[in-house]
């Protein structure tokens, strides 16, 4: 499982997607925590879309664990709840 931090900027985009990129190669099930995102900018947002496009590809996608209205409220603006999957719930 791969818990994000608080706060979700574009400088620690690249520290993700390394996080990502060797959670990928183990090719086990993609699970990101969110519990603890109180921040939220749109390059991570489309980090995570991208990553998500990946999976679908690849017959799977990120099962989300917690809850972050931050995160969910920010997906929902940009139209993009069903691309991530994110229910209503979060």
């Amino acid at each position: 499982m791969i818990k994000l931090p608080s706060e979700l900027a574009i400088n620690k985009v690249e520290e993700l997607h390394q996080q990502f990129v060797q959670e990928l190669e183990t090719g086990q099930p993609i699970c990101i925590d969110i519990n603890d995102v109180s921040k939220v900018d749109t390059a991570t947002i489309q980090m995570l879309c991208a990553l998500q496009k990946r999976l679908i590809n690849s017959d799977q996608q990120i099962t989300w664990h917690g809850e972050s209205p931050v995160l969910f409220e920010s997906v929902e603006q940009l139209g993009l709840t069903d691309i991530l999957s994110f229910s209503s719930k979060i």
